[in-house]
């Protein structure tokens, strides 16, 4: 979730605590306290349209367009390392090409990987790691969703493919661009979850390996049907939605931490019976209090809608949310130094530290993921090199991993 540049000299957060103005003193450290629950309603993409598109073009496996990719991943540069979390260290990071660094017409925001997919870590015969990135003003298209599919079987030579998200009309027919900020992914079987947008009814939109169609028309700067077939603004491979949840309490608010929440990123906890779904909100104002939901996954790798728990915490700006074994970490973010992780429950919160602070994590981070197979927690940075330049930061994209047993306890 950006920052707006205007606030970026006053949103630099001190480290740990926060006093609000007219209220009792909060503090990052303070624990999660129960609030009201929210519950999703499914709306299911017409499966004629599905099968429509699927008829219309070839449909590929998400195992092809990883072993078709069209840029390779790159060692990080010295600015690119110096964003990475400094306690606890990444053990594993890896870079985007020059453009897909330096964009500003693209961000990355949600991450999710096959070790969300399958217990066993891998889709297929490949592991995959899934970056999710929405457009910017810049790119005319505000919100329109892609997906970096990152072949990571053999790190050292890790590569990528883009597929553009899209919307079936209701007779499949054509399609059109899914909105989407894609501040958070969840992988689970074969259907990817990413966050929408705020301040609409709209929660999440779901997509499927089982229907990535590989289009006709890859000239045309258009999506949907066209005079030469099928195009994505170029793109060769395109996911398609089968589905959205809207917040059963309708529109969201993104300027209120007491009506219906703008869920800005989620996770998958493979750790609860059955699986979850966990989500939060962001504020940029330090006065409002973001809330942790958890839905429960139901059959056909859908969620159930209801909410079986929901929380408040006092941790500002969070980007990224996890759950596991019971517990509840999320990624702060500040304006100006590294972010924060915080470890959560009902009782405590706390967070690990570097010296005197706990602004340990990486520079600019996004969502988090949890890879069952490897216990390695996923996450990235969102700043473009371009951003950190017009900052005087020193600061840049990567996707990086830690290990979940040296999060704080």
């Amino acid at each position: 979730m950006r920052i707006p540049r205007v606030l970026l000299l006053v949103l630099a957060v001190v480290a740990g605590a926060l006093v609000l103005p007219g209220t009792a003193s909060a503090a990052y450290s303070d624990p999660l306290t129960t609030t009201a629950k929210q519950n999703l309603v499914w709306h299911a993409t017409p499966a004629a349209a599905l099968t429509a598109l699927d008829d219309a073009l070839p449909n590929v496996s998400l195992n092809t367009v990883v072993n078709d990719p069209s840029y390779a991943m790159t060692g990080c540069t010295g600015a690119e390392k110096a964003a990475l979390p400094k306690a606890p260290a990444a053990t594993k990071s890896l870079c985007w090409d020059a453009e897909r660094a330096g964009s500003t017409t693209w961000v990355p925001q949600g991450i999710t990987t096959s070790g969300d997919a399958d217990d066993d870590g891998l889709w297929g015969a490949d592991k995959i790691i899934l970056s999710g990135w929405h457009g910017t003003d810049a790119l005319g298209r505000y919100d329109d969703a892609r997906i970096q599919a990152v072949n990571y079987d053999t790190p050292a030579s890790a590569a990528h493919r883009m597929l553009y998200l899209a919307v079936p009309n209701s007779t499949g027919s054509t399609f059109s661009a899914a909105k989407a900020h894609m501040g958070g992914m969840a992988w689970y079987g074969d259907k990817i979850y990413v966050t929408a947008v705020g301040n609409t009814s709209t929660a999440i939109r779901v997509f499927s390996t089982q229907h990535i169609l590989q289009l006709t028309d890859t000239t045309s700067n258009a999506i949907g049907k066209t005079s030469g077939g099928y195009a994505a603004y170029s793109y060769k491979y395109a996911m398609m939605q089968v589905g959205y949840y809207t917040y059963a309490g309708g529109t969201c608010s993104m300027a209120s931490d007491t009506g219906v929440p703008c869920f800005s990123s989620i996770s998958l906890d493979r750790s609860t019976s059955p699986a979850s779904i966990v989500t939060t909100e962001y504020f940029s104002d330090q006065s409002r209090h973001g809330r942790l939901y958890r839905f429960p996954m139901g059959a056909d790798y859908l969620l159930s809608g209801t909410a079986t728990e929901a929380f408040r915490s006092s941790v500002g700006n969070m980007q990224g949310v996890l759950s596991h074994g019971g517990k509840w970490y999320v990624a702060h973010s500040s304006a100006t130094i590294n972010g924060q992780l915080w470890t959560q429950t009902t009782t405590q919160s706390t967070s690990v530290t570097c010296g005197s602070t706990a602004a340990c994590w990486a520079v600019h981070p996004e969502a988090l993921t949890y890879d069952w197979a490897t216990g390695l927690v996923w996450s990235q940075s969102e700043w473009s090199t371009a951003d950190c330049t017009a900052q005087s930061q020193t600061c840049g994209r990567s996707v990086f991993a830690v290990p979940l047993s040296s999060l704080a306890a």
